[in-house]
């Protein structure tokens, strides 16, 4: 995983890139794990539209219930 991220120190750097070369179960593995990372940081993580309503729904209830007292 932290070599995922680039938070490897340069010799781990250099073992794992030895080891990804000469192990194909591994390689595949990493260039799996890479894949996935790809494409959770390219999602954009948005809150469903029925979340949104249900907070705005709660705060005017919560407004509205303040000003009562």
């Amino acid at each position: 995983m932290r070599y995922l991220y680039h938070e490897t120190t340069e010799k781990e750097e250099q073992e794992i890139n030895r080891a990804l070369l000469a192990d194909n179960e591994l390689r595949e593995l990493y260039q799996s794990m890479s894949a996935m990372k790809n494409e959770l940081d390219k999602a954009q993580l948005e809150p469903a539209a029925s979340t949104v309503l249900n907070i705005l729904s709660y705060s005017r209830n919560e407004q509205h219930h303040d000003h009562e007292h």
